[in-house]
């Protein structure tokens, strides 16, 4: 089952902040000495980074200012900061600084360019020290073609910022490899996100758009979503995650043409949110899409084979499930609890196709079952409409051992 909550520091809900450097007037220190430039402080003009750079302290990229890492650039960070920056943010409870004590940042308000090559990336160096990228304004920026391994959270996103990141890798972030706030937006394209706690954690009213990227083997949520953030997730490969997909709250993600495999919960639906699954293959999960709580969505046009459950539903969720193909899961479609769904023109095989069972209820229609042994099974108080559905080489049509 998804976490529902991802437990990072900086997700604090707020309008505005104030910018205070702790050290006033401090400005980019930069020293050259065995091929390595070092650099701290407050970037106030145009400026470019190559070859091996190590961090002493925060950097600030000023709002007027644009600084472009050239491919092929290491990153490195000193064991201490030696200057540190506090970005205030007012909240209901009070002021809070988002960025992270002793861990060295790269705060941007002005313009980040990283520009990689596929035979020459740039690569932020893993240190106990490395805090990460934090966008705050509203200016366009970029990441492509870069490395980064470790971190709390490498890059975060904040305010209405909308970064381009494409052909980056994000390995081990101890909570995920990028997290959105606010009305932060932008893309992700053809990116892999491997052995995060989250690969990508999308908060507020943030939505990302994220297509043609893997996301793998994340201790908890491949893509965890809350607040009333609504991702649009397509072309991605999700696989070998606690959870592929994770939405709570009164989230909307929408995700299409997508391959999600071999997670623990394939989707997973709980609180108020609301999920579009269209054109999607989600085979090989525990739970192929689970909803729960008041959960809702639909899920269409998909095939989903070889799950434990397929489509399962609790609680008082409403899942609509149209124009699918099941087969060889344990289960197409499981209801329980007071749950409620639309089954219609899905194309039914395996061993059972639907089972209602508590006080769930379902309309069942124009759906086609085969080599079924069981092609709808009702149980304790559940109620179906059944109509226009076809059998062949199902041994038993309908199952009915409700509680008289």
């Amino acid at each position: 089952m998804a976490p529902k909550s991802i437990k990072i520091r900086a997700m604090k809900k707020t309008l505005y902040g104030l910018l205070l450097l702790a050290a006033a007037g401090i400005a980019v220190s930069a020293a050259f000495g065995s091929c390595r430039r070092r650099q701290s402080g407050s970037i106030a003009s145009d400026t470019v980074w190559k070859g091996r750079v190590k961090l002493t302290g925060d950097v600030v990229v000023e709002r007027r200012a644009a600084l472009t890492v050239e491919a092929g650039t290491i990153i490195y960070y000193a064991g201490k900061a030696d200057k540190q920056v506090r970005y205030i943010r007012e909240e209901a409870s009070g002021p809070f600084n988002i960025l992270q004590n002793e861990k060295i940042e790269i705060l941007v308000e002005g313009k980040l360019n990283i520009r990689g090559r596929a035979e020459k990336p740039v690569k932020f160096i893993e240190s106990p020290s490395f805090g990460g990228i934090v966008f705050l304004g509203n200016n366009p920026s970029e990441i492509s073609f870069t490395e980064f391994t470790g971190g709390d959270v490498p890059v975060r996103v904040y305010g209405e910022n909308k970064v381009v990141i494409s052909n980056s890798i994000f390995r081990d972030a101890e909570l995920a490899g990028i997290g959105y706030w606010d009305l932060a937006g932008g893309k992700i394209t053809n990116s892999v996100f491997e052995n995060c706690r989250h690969a990508i954690g999308v908060s507020d009213f943030a939505a990302p758009e994220i297509s043609s990227s893997s996301v793998l083997f994340s201790k908890m949520a491949g893509i965890f979503c809350e607040g009333n953030s609504a991702p649009v997730i397509t072309g991605c490969r999700i696989e070998g995650n606690n959870a592929g997909i994770a939405a709570g709250g009164i989230s909307a993600p929408k995700i299409f043409s997508s391959s999600i495999l071999g997670n623990g919960a394939g989707v997973s639906v709980w609180s108020k949110a609301s999920v579009v699954i269209e054109d999607c293959r989600i085979m090989k999960n525990v739970s192929g899409v689970f909803f729960q709580d008041e959960g809702a969505g639909t899920v269409s046009n998909s095939l989903l084979s070889y799950n434990g459950a397929a489509v399962s539903a609790a609680a008082v969720s409403r899942p609509v499930i149209d124009g699918n193909v099941f087969t060889g899961n344990d289960s197409a479609v499981i209801l329980r609890d007071n749950s409620s769904a639309s089954i219609s023109n899905n194309t039914i095989s395996g061993k059972e196709g639907i089972q209602l069972a508590e006080l769930s209820r379902a309309r069942i229609t124009h759906n086609s079952f085969s080599d079924c042994l069981t092609a709808v099974k009702l149980t304790n108080r559940s109620s179906a409409v059944l109509q226009s559905n076809s059998m062949s080489a199902v041994k038993n049509t309908l199952v009915d051992e409700r509680v008289k």
